[in-house]
């Protein structure tokens, strides 16, 4: 994720951004669920690199579906991080998870994960940075390793996407946007976030090893895939 951006979630805090993210449980229990459809196969005691964990819900949200699910839990953004380690600790979940302050490329471990997840993040990530985080969670999967990842995806040329937009917009306001930043959402997905077309992220999840890429979710414009690793 890239410094700015690692700063405005410093910057938000935990409550706040808590408090957005509540206005779209649903929509992420959703994705939880679909993800775990894609994941049937795992061990039961299946470990889990979580890149990306915010505040811990997904984490959460997974480890109560599978009881006997580890997870290893990265981040950049260290109030992020301490309000995610508060909430598992509160969950009694602490026993079943590691974290690492930092960014992927800062992590070392012999560890070989079963799967492997990234929620809401790549779309702060420009397509060179996309790469190396795609190739470092290759090299900590398992052979046939899965990657699940969700992320704000469109073509920005598509006749569709005006029409997107406004749902989007409507999504925003739902979640207690302002008018004026709902008045600037086309110009913060156009020039401040690193957005792929679905296209594009199927080439390049194929170009950094992963195989059989499939958009297994969409809800407006996020879109979730899943492949697994050559």
């Amino acid at each position: 994720m890239a410094d700015k951006f690692v700063q405005i979630f410093e910057d938000m805090g935990v409550e706040a951004y808590d408090g957005f993210n509540s206005n779209f449980k649903s929509l992420s229990k959703n994705m939880h669920i679909l993800t775990m459809l894609t994941l049937q196969d795992i061990p039961s005691d299946a470990k889990i690199l979580c890149v990306g964990v915010g505040t811990g819900a997904d984490i959460i949200e997974l480890a109560k579906i599978n009881k006997g699910w580890t997870f290893t839990g990265i981040d950049p953004a260290k109030t992020m991080l301490d309000g995610c380690k508060e909430k598992i600790k509160k969950e009694g979940l602490s026993e079943r998870c590691d974290f690492f302050h930092g960014y992927l490329s800062d992590f070392q471990s012999d560890q070989k994960y079963d799967a492997a997840f990234c929620f809401f993040v790549l779309h702060f990530i420009n397509t060179k940075g996309r790469k190396e985080i795609y190739s470092d969670v290759n090299t900590y999967l398992k052979s046939k390793g899965h990657f699940v990842h969700a992320e704000i995806s469109f073509d920005q040329n598509s006749e569709d996407y005006p029409l997107l937009l406004n749902h989007w917009k409507s999504l925003h306001r739902h979640g207690g946007a302002t008018e004026e930043k709902l008045d600037n959402l086309d110009t913060v997905l156009r020039e401040q976030l690193s957005i792929l077309s679905p296209s594009e992220t199927k080439k390049l999840i194929l170009e950094c090893d992963f195989k059989d890429p499939v958009q297994f979710f969409q809800s407006f414009l996020i879109r979730a895939w899943h492949s697994r690793k050559n």
